[in-house]
């Protein structure tokens, strides 16, 4: 338990004086992204006694912040262990921060990175905020959203694209005279679709508020003629109107995959943005720990197009600002504690997780518990109480009144009673947070934060605990504790103003040797030496030898099975285990064809057919408005057939029903179709299959699929596996295909055994 002066450390001068307004003139480079840290203070309870003496608030005689007392704690609960793997082996603890908001996350994942320690950012809208995804979202805005001059701006003066301040105001001007010129030809009747030639730019004379439709990403896309002006005398330097020409070029190649799946665009964006090689530089760091961020976000991206009847740019854009606007964020992936990284999420995320070691940071009066009631009846910002499916558990405001003093005395009480309730949630999320620790609990606090202007009291959670640690109780200690007083009158976080040069230059000092290797390297690859083949002369022997050692290297990456596969990747292990691992190592997008459209299609028809009686037509289902290409796939003859089966006639137990079962030690996760009572009280699990029925050498690998589920449901519901039964119906040939010989538990495990051979691992 801790408490310490400041939440984040103080900055130091990163630099003294300022550049010139220009672009700076040296080569374009990936960003290297700055560091900061937030305070933190620990508080250890429960099992194990967790005395911190590398985190006793000083460095050196400096006072550390909360968040550097936090890295430094988890760098030392990170050499211990708790438990042991099968073979005896210790296990590195799995760790995580719990916030309660978000905006505490960025210093503390700051300092835990400056401190080399792997971070994932659980959560959607904290995943916003990491350094890769916010440049990767800003590029995605420009290319969804013309007006987005402010993600225009982040990619300009960020370390890639380098634009000085003059150029950027430069930049300001022309898209401002774009959008005089616009007005202009509106107001004379001409047509906007041709570029006005200069004499009409000069003579443009359009109100300044016109101005203000300026946008940048139209500035960048229509450059201005090189030897333009602006009525303020600025211009374009030649370094920046060569990167403008670069970024331009660049954003127009990535607008022709906007009407892509957002995967496939996503992806794009970033290796076009050199995002995947700058994040594999980082060093210290493995390629897969360094992804994951950018990772998170795809499969996000994946869990929007899967869930959304919507799909394109524009929705997703809607849906991660709402996901950043929303305290709590949107519901993400399922997560699991992990040993690989410290997990950095808020309390209310890590509901019914438990991890060997939690931090607690923030522990502050007004800020857990944050003080609020957030009653309905003092602002908009909530749901009348009386309308939420948990009213009957709220207090309720007796607003009926015969005059206004009444109504203003029943709304103070009902305030009152808000706010004991308030408390009352406050304290249950307390709860939540303290009981996530299996061994260890660091609970810590800070005086100064952010911009506060006065300092914060401790937060009476933490008082509670600091009694019980002074009363001598077993399994508590406080390595530091900042004295009452001592806070001191002004907020050191803000007392020194925190310097830097811009342009940031990435490279620093390292500019002029890497530009001279560069130069060196881009010279012998445009001027061979004659009459020398290359291949055959020491360059040649070189390379040879270079990629001779990458490929030894690459072949000794441990590759390991995730923690959870879909049952269709499953099915995949079965047949050719090799292939599925090679596209695990090295993924790529599948190819979109007409019958993943098919079977999306009909799956969509058959959820809406029992959800309305069977009263829907075919192009009634969400995203059904291409009837001529429903009428080529064949989705209408399907739906008659369907409608003639034996399963338009019964009811359903359910449809889509999801299950995961642990196989092998791996999570197996999908959706069974649609679930069947039968008539002797036992299940009938059926898949929708819209292809073609198998050849009789393909029946067993894909049997594979219903053995899953017939083992997850069986769990799930508790019944002898003989007492459920699954089978595939192919609709286009009106066709059930029953397995009788289906695999049982220890043959699937069996799959997952020869996968971890191939993987060169026990299993």
């Amino acid at each position: 338990m801790g408490r310490f002066l400041t939440d984040a450390p103080i900055p130091d001068d990163v630099g003294h004086g300022s550049r010139a307004g220009r672009t700076n003139t040296a080569t374009t480079a990936t960003t290297d992204r700055t560091d900061s840290g937030t305070s933190t203070a620990s508080t250890d309870s429960r099992t194990s006694t967790a005395s911190t003496d590398s985190t006793d608030g000083t460095d050196g005689g400096r006072s550390i912040s909360e968040a550097e007392a936090v890295a430094l704690e988890v760098l030392r609960q990170r050499r211990r262990s708790f438990e042991a793997d099968d073979d005896g082996s210790p296990l590195r603890p799995t760790m995580a921060v719990l916030c309660r908001g978000r905006k505490q996350f960025e210093p503390i994942r700051r300092e835990l990175e400056r401190n080399g320690v792997p971070v994932q950012v659980v959560g959607l809208g904290g995943l916003l905020r990491t350094p890769e995804v916010v440049d990767l979202l800003a590029t995605l805005r420009v290319l969804g959203d013309p007006d987005r001059s402010d993600s225009m701006l982040r990619l300009l003066a960020g370390a890639r694209w380098r634009l000085g301040p003059a150029d950027l105001m430069a930049l300001g001007d022309w898209s401002k005279q774009l959008a005089r010129t616009r007005e202009a030809m509106f107001r004379r009747g001409t047509s906007g679709e041709q570029d006005p030639d200069e004499d009409q730019i000069r003579d443009l004379v359009v109100a300044p508020d016109l101005a203000e439709a300026g946008s940048l990403v139209e500035a960048v896309d229509h450059l201005p003629p090189a030897d333009w002006v602006s009525s303020a005398g600025r211009s374009l330097s030649p370094v920046a109107r060569e990167r403008l020409d670069v970024l331009r070029r660049e954003l127009r190649g990535l607008r022709a995959f906007v009407g892509d799946d957002l995967g496939t665009m996503i992806g794009e964006v970033e290796r076009t943005m050199l995002l995947d090689i700058e994040v594999a530089a980082k060093p210290g760091v493995s390629i897969h720990e360094a992804r994951r961020n950018l990772d998170a976000f795809t499969e996000a991206a994946a869990g929007f197009v899967a869930s959304a009847e919507r799909v394109d740019l524009a929705a997703f854009l809607s849906w991660l600002e709402a996901a950043d606007q929303e305290e709590d964020g949107l519901p993400v992936t399922q997560l699991e504690a992990s040993r690989d990284a410290v997990q950095l999420l808020t309390v209310h995320a890590s509901k019914g997780l438990e991890w060997d070691v939690v931090f607690v940071p923030g522990l502050n009066e007004k800020s857990f518990p944050s003080g609020k009631d957030s009653r309905w009846s003092s602002g908009d910002a909530a749901i009348p109480w009386p309308l939420r499916g948990d009213a009957a558990e709220l207090p309720q405001w007796d607003w009926e009144q015969p005059d206004q003093k009444q109504w203003l005395t029943s709304e103070k009480e009902f305030a009152d009673d808000a706010k004991v309730h308030a408390e009352r949630e406050e304290r249950r999320l307390a709860y939540v947070a303290f009981t996530r620790a299996k061994h260890v609990l660091v609970c810590t606090s800070s005086a100064w934060g952010g911009g506060r202007s006065r300092p914060s009291a401790p937060s009476s959670y933490l008082m509670d605990l600091l009694t019980i640690a002074g009363s001598g109780a077993p399994g508590f200690s406080t390595p530091h504790w900042l004295e009452d007083g001592a806070e001191g009158e002004t907020n050191p976080a803000i007392s020194r103003p925190e310097r830097g040069v811009w342009p940031f230059d990435p490279l620093g000092a390292r500019r002029d040797d890497l530009e001279r290797a560069a130069r060196a390297v881009l010279e012998q690859a445009a001027e061979p030496t004659p009459g020398v083949e290359v291949d055959d002369g020491r360059w040649g022997r070189e390379v040879r030898l270079l990629l001779a050692r990458q490929a030894r290297e690459r072949e000794r990456l441990p590759l390991v099975l995730p923690a959870h596969i879909s049952a269709s990747t499953l099915v995949q292990l079965g047949e050719d285990p090799e292939a599925v691992l090679e596209q695990l190592r090295r993924p790529l997008p599948r190819r979109p064809g007409s019958a993943a459209r098919k079977g999306t299609a009909f799956h969509a028809w058959i959820e809406e057919f029992y959800g309305s009686g069977g009263m829907l037509d075919l192009g009634e289902y969400p995203g059904g408005a291409d009837a001529h290409v429903d009428e080529t796939l064949g989705l209408q003859e399907m739906a008659d057939i369907f409608e003639r089966s034996e399963w338009a006639l019964r009811e359903p137990f359910a449809v889509e029903a999801p299950i995961e079962t642990k196989i092998g030690g791996v999570v197996v996760r999908g959706r069974i179709d649609a679930v069947f009572r039968d008539a002797d009280g036992g299940w009938d699990l059926i898949d929708w299959k819209t292809g073609r029925p198998p050849g009789r050498e393909q029946r067993e690998a894909k049997a594979v699929q219903l053995a899953v589920y017939r083992l997850a449901w069986s769990r799930l519901k508790e019944v002898p596996l003989d007492t459920v039964r699954a089978a595939f119906f192919y609709v286009a040939d009106n066709l059930v295909v029953r397995p009788h010989d289906l695999a049982e538990a220890d043959e699937l495990e069996a799959i997952i055994g020869r996968a971890h051979a191939a993987t060169g691992r026990p299993f």
